[in-house]
């Protein structure tokens, strides 16, 4: 995907369970922004939690977990693609995010199995979440820490959980 983000907000991740938030913008868009608004927080810029984010930060650089997410994404897509279940659609994704479609028989969304493929990967201990305009679309967000290694538990545990 060639494209640039206006602005990017970032929250819960960046401070590893302390309290902390970001937007990120061009300066032209800031510099626009603090002619024409006036911005105050008594509780912006918490010194602990501004420290655990930039710990955070530190920590994705030096493991390099951005470009890591990039390569176990696109294997984990094509494992799920490998997996012979006809009732799964379209798979797609970037980085570690990734949708797969459930379908039915014509090849329609199927929101029942969606919902009942995500409670049968809950009860083998993989969570997922649904989405889409019919909830039809199995929501996987691994943490960046999931690498190539657990691939195998993830799709075996959607590929029975099709089955169950």
């Amino acid at each position: 995907m060639d494209v640039a983000a206006d602005i990017v907000t970032m929250g819960k991740p960046m401070g590893n369970g302390h309290p902390v938030a970001a937007v990120v913008t061009r300066r032209e868009i800031v510099e626009r922004f603090a002619e024409t608004t006036e911005w105050f927080s008594t509780f912006g810029g918490n010194p602990v939690a501004c420290a655990a984010a930039l710990a955070v930060l530190d920590v994705i650089e030096d493991e390099d977990l951005i470009a890591r997410a990039g390569a176990v994404g696109s294997e984990l897509r094509a494992a799920i693609r490998a997996v012979d279940v006809p009732k799964i659609g379209d798979v797609r994704g970037l980085g570690l995010l990734t949708g797969v479609e459930v379908v039915d028989a014509s090849g329609g969304p199927d929101p029942a199995r969606a919902a009942g493929v995500k409670n049968a990967m809950r009860e083998r201990g993989v969570l997922v979440g649904s989405t889409g305009p019919l909830d039809h679309v199995l929501k996987i967000r691994p943490p960046l820490v999931f690498g190539h290694e657990h691939i195998d538990r993830l799709v075996t545990a959607l590929a029975e959980s099709f089955v169950s």
